[in-house]
């Protein structure tokens, strides 16, 4: 390494040790601010946080009854195509799975998703056989078992077909598909990223389609309203 090379190696370290010090010394000043922030409120200050902290506890204690009240918290099956669309108008973040109950690899999604549904609150999740929903298998161009539909403020956001997504197998786990559907914004995930990227995505166990031939186009983002449920 020559001389002129070793000098800028020396000024890029010495710039990066003064970026990471002002760093530190902008969290330090953050830290003096809070604190001096903190001395200075009196007991009044103080009541008003605690009230405030209150009202944020009861208006989450409200919209986790809410929630409740709409069937979130656990994982069960839509009747008809009409409590279908009573379910994406009601609740912001939906997680539905269509099934066939003779395709086996359904039933990985249901163990999953009744895991997962009491952990998340935020998310109805549920299931609706696709034989008995012909108009739905067409409109939202389900072909193939198991689809999730993930939707978003009573919009398709995206559908998951077969387990290609997660993995390309069956044998994933819950924070697996905690991770995949938060991508979409339709559940709350703060872990980390699984290890389910190794190895060939193409080869996935994805079921047969509901029919052969063309299917007609799916319908992005689509927003349910009543005419849909009247149609």
């Amino acid at each position: 390494m020559s001389s002129q090379q070793r000098a800028m190696e020396a000024a890029m370290k010495d710039m990066a040790s003064q970026q990471i010090l002002e760093g530190i010394k902008q969290q330090e000043k953050q830290l003096d601010e809070a604190i001096q922030k903190l001395d200075n409120m009196e007991e009044d200050d103080f009541e008003k946080l605690r009230e405030k902290r209150l009202q944020q506890m009861k208006k989450q204690a409200e919209q986790r009854h809410t929630w409740k009240l709409l069937g979130h918290g656990e994982y069960n099956e839509l009747a008809d195509q009409s409590a279908f669309f009573e379910c994406v108008k009601k609740s912001p973040r939906c997680i539905i799975h269509f099934y066939r109950p003779s395709t086996r690899h359904c039933e990985k999604l249901d163990r999953i998703m009744s895991d997962c549904a009491g952990k998340h609150l935020e998310t109805r999740m549920c299931k609706i056989n696709a034989e008995k929903s012909p108009y739905l298998v067409e409109k939202l161009n389900i072909f193939m078992m198991p689809t999730l539909l993930l939707v978003k403020d009573s919009k398709t956001v995206h559908h998951i077909r077969g387990f290609d997504e997660f993995g390309g197998t069956d044998d994933f786990d819950i924070e697996t598909f905690e991770y995949i559907t938060s991508n979409y914004g339709v559940l709350n995930y703060d872990g980390g990223v699984p290890d389910f990227l190794t190895g060939d995505r193409s080869k996935g166990v994805n079921s047969i389609g509901m029919k052969s031939g063309s299917i007609r186009a799916g319908l992005h983002e689509r927003d349910y309203d009543d005419d849909e449920e009247e149609d």
